[in-house]
């Protein structure tokens, strides 16, 4: 896009050419010849020297450009650039990548046709026959007739019986099944199934244009095509056998989408690629896959030889370090492998989860799981993508989270491991937590997404029925973990989001289908390791319903009252509170139009006068752009001061309220905000970080005593910020103190009637009751109703009650809750 590489680009490499500062390579002449028949520069006078000397230092960025960013190296044998197509590829292959590049690609190649063209004939309406009654396992499979890339997209479909797919021809290797993304269903292309017309997306056409093959057929499972998505009951059904049909397919192909849509190729308002950047992107992700290979033959070797990853280097030859060579890829890589949409969606986790043998493809390419799941981890030690923990002490997503998260449920399913063998309600917790922020087009979709990965015989309790509503599936869920776990843990994830996906909800159903970020439950300490203690002294829960479901049952007690409350602590990015900057310039009206009108090849310069042409658009972008990014940068720093301010504020209101005397003041503050996680270092290592981490706070106050607070509030943030990222000395190492404060965001700190000292959910409120009830690892902050029941608010970590010192078994009641 224009605006980020021609406004926000920086000091721009192409200075080093001898060009301005944040001009962008025309899309034509970045590694294109000219397609017209000229040969010049698109100055028709010619006679500017200036014009010709900047178009001398534009070549110059070009050759760097396409020798260190865009041409495949030496695994890949080049073809000439001539004028009638650039250098491509020819055909690679390894044990884990292949590249099938079966045509070279031109000019004269067909475009992707999954944005470009539909089908050419088209006739009447599939009609689906119904699968046979007869057998719980009949499905069926897509076969993917043969064809050239400009080819009609034409396939059959085929009924088989799950547990006995190929009775027929034993030579058959089995049925590969399909993960993707469905995108935007209202967008869709015809396909032909044997002689009649199917809809499909368009991301899904796009795999099947570039998964086919020219000369034989290929069976697929596509749950868009081999489900009748109009049939309420075989939905049902085989949704529930999805789980089944990934474990037993031959391998899982994953489809990451199309190049040119997520490199901003694409023009998505008339959906047809901008001239010649289609096939700048088929060349460019050449190099993107390479990469995976070379990273993951280069951590085999070092396994095998026994030797430490070198950071910020890797191995070395003439072309450079691997870090080098990456780091010349690392956006567009990212953006393919790390920040693809393909992990964002509930459906993918079972998908990848269940395979015994998957392949990510793109384009021609294929790339074997178990490569990425080498070249991942060595990308990290390299020094890229890896957590840095922040001063507030959240972690930063850096991208690999969510392979991570995917390679940790791969690993707790092993057979015989606790989570497969335990409650089953603490593995549908843990599927539903490691899926918090994957989202679904159905909210129902939350739940019944992960059915599939539940082993046979584990029974979770829930029904997949698209007939019942949000409310209903995540009732049934809720209530199936309350019931088959033995403890109170889901309550923690009753969050009041600002948006909430399902409205209406009883206080004790959290809503699973919202993806935004929830204050961290509290099951865990803040190392994300079970908690050691247990508020109502490792008794189970034994929760009843009544009024249809809708109203919850658990024993328990009262212990205390709120009386007073602290501010709440915010999150720790300004993003995460919907303000941030650098997005809303990005929907700005007058930004995007701005964008659209920047100059985007060579030839929409003025040929009369196309310096000032260039450096006018360019300077009113900046003169727009410039306002947000300011705004952006204040707004990180004063959130940053505003974390800060709110720790003092806690400090200040625990010293008030204990008093400044109290000798144990200090050590309850630090376990508060801590939520008492064991630490493994010495107790005189950890307090001597704990009383740095406070000193930094304790900056703030000096500049507040002062008052620039008050009369320079943006000095004072920017000073403020400074002052703290100075005193927070030990933030960079492992154990920093800052990294045990991960249940602060999003909650406030709170003292109750008896003067102990809790961490409470930010909808607190004084009066709220203190309860410990029974299954319950921590208290619960209940709200008295007037008809006598309670609302549920949240999970606190209340000091001095947190190991059962409080529980008191004989005294409890029935609550209820609604």
């Amino acid at each position: 896009m224009s605006l980020a590489k021609g406004f926000l680009g920086g000091p721009c490499l192409a200075a080093q050419f001898g060009l301005p500062s944040g001009m962008k390579p025309p899309a034509e002449t970045c590694r294109l010849p000219r397609t017209d028949g000229q040969t010049g520069s698109g100055d028709s006078g010619g006679n500017s020297i200036m014009f010709k000397k900047l178009h001398s230092g534009w070549k110059r960025f070009e050759d760097w450009a396409n020798e260190n960013d865009s041409v495949p190296k030496s695994t890949t044998t080049q073809t000439s650039q001539t004028e009638t197509g650039p250098s491509v590829p020819t055909q690679t292959s390894t044990k884990d990548h292949t590249s099938n590049h079966s045509d070279p690609v031109t000019e004269d190649t067909p475009k992707p046709e999954a944005y470009c063209y539909t089908n050419r004939s088209t006739t009447s309406p599939y009609k689906y026959t119904p699968l046979p009654s007869t057998t719980k396992s009949a499905i069926r499979v897509l076969t993917l007739l043969p064809g050239r890339a400009d080819a009609d997209i034409e396939c059959q479909l085929i009924e088989l019986d799950l547990n006995n797919p190929w009775t027929d021809d034993d030579d058959e290797e089995g049925f590969e099944a399909l993960s993707y993304v469905w995108g935007d269903i209202t967008e869709t292309t015809p396909i032909q199934i044997d002689g009649a017309t199917v809809q499909i997306g368009r991301n899904l056409r796009s795999a099947l244009l570039h998964l086919r093959y020219q000369e034989k057929p290929r069976i697929l499972w596509v749950d868009a095509v081999c489900i009748n998505q109009e049939d309420m009951d075989e939905r049902n059904r085989q949704v529930m056998l999805m789980g089944d049909i990934y474990t037993k397919a031959a391998r899982t192909l994953v489809w990451l989408g199309c190049p040119c849509c997520l490199l901003g190729a694409l023009n998505t308002d008339r959906l047809t690629y901008s001239q010649g950047k289609w096939l700048d992107h088929l060349a460019g992700i050449d190099p993107l896959f390479e990469a995976i290979e070379i990273l993951g033959n280069e951590a085999r070797k070092l396994a095998e030889e026994g030797r430490e990853v070198v950071p910020k280097q890797g191995e070395k030859d003439e072309d450079g370090t691997t870090y080098d060579r990456i780091k010349k890829l690392k956006p567009k890589w990212n953006i393919i492998f790390l920040e693809n949409p393909w992990w964002t969606r509930i459906w993918t986790l079972q998908e990848i989860v269940l395979a015994k043998e998957a392949r990510l493809c793109m384009e021609r390419h294929e790339l074997g799981w178990d490569l990425l799941c080498v070249a991942i981890p060595y990308y990290t030690a390299l020094g890229f993508g890896d957590f840095s923990e922040i001063y507030a002490g959240s972690k930063t997503n850096s991208g690999v989270e969510p392979f991570n998260l995917v390679n940790a449920i791969r690993e707790a399913r092993q057979p015989g491991s606790e989570l497969v063998t335990g409650d089953v309600g603490d593995e549908l917790l843990h599927y539903l937590a490691s899926s918090h922020w994957r989202d679904c087009k159905m909210p129902q979709d939350k739940i019944f997404g992960l059915m599939g990965l539940f082993n046979e015989g584990r029974d979770v309790g829930i029904e997949v029925d698209y007939r019942l509503d949000a409310e209903g599936v995540y009732r049934q869920a809720t209530k199936s973990l309350l019931q088959q776990s033995g403890n109170l843990d889901a309550l923690g994830f009753c969050y009041p989001y600002k948006i909430p996906r399902v409205t209406n909800l009883p206080s004790w159903i959290p809503d699973w289908g919202s993806v935004g970020n929830l204050a961290l439950p509290l099951m865990n300490d803040a190392k994300g390791q079970p908690r050691t203690t247990h508020a109502s002294r490792g008794l189970r829960s034994n929760p009843r319903w009544e009024n249809n479901d809708t109203t919850l049952l658990l024993d328990g007690h009262i212990i205390d009252t709120i009386a007073k409350l602290g501010r709440t602590q915010v999150p720790p990015n300004h993003d995460d509170r919907n303000e941030g900057s650098l997005d809303h310039m990005l929907k700005d009206p007058a930004m995007i139009a701005e964008a659209d009108s920047f100059p985007d090849r060579w030839e929409d310069l003025d040929p009369e006068k196309p310096i000032r042409h260039f450096i006018s658009a360019w300077w009113k972008g900046m003169r727009m752009a410039v306002p947000y990014v300011a705004k952006a940068f204040l707004e990180i720093f004063g959130n940053v001061v505003e974390m800060r301010e709110t720790f003092l504020q806690w400090d200040e209101f625990v010293a008030a309220e204990l008093g400044e005397s109290h000798e144990d003041r200090r050590a309850i503050f630090r376990d508060t905000i801590t939520t008492a996680t064991p630490c493994p270092l010495e107790p005189s290592v950890f307090d001597s970080r704990f009383d740095g981490w406070l000193q930094a706070v304790y900056s703030i106050r000096k500049l507040k005593k002062k008052r620039i607070d008050r009369y320079a509030p943006k000095t004072y943030t920017t000073l403020a910020a400074v002052t703290t990222f100075v005193k927070m000395e030990d933030d960079d190492l492992p154990e920093a103190f800052a990294t045990y404060t991960t249940h602060t965001p999003r909650r406030r700190l709170g003292i109750t009637a008896s003067k102990r000292v809790c961490l409470l959910t930010k909808l607190t409120e004084v009066g709220d009751k203190v309860a410990l009830l029974r299954g319950g690892r921590v208290p619960m902050i209940l709200r008295p109703r007037e008809d006598g029941s309670m609302q549920f608010i949240g999970e606190a970590y209340v000091h001095g009650v947190m190991d059962g010192e409080a529980f008191h078994e004989e005294e409890c009641i029935d609550f209820r809750i609604t």
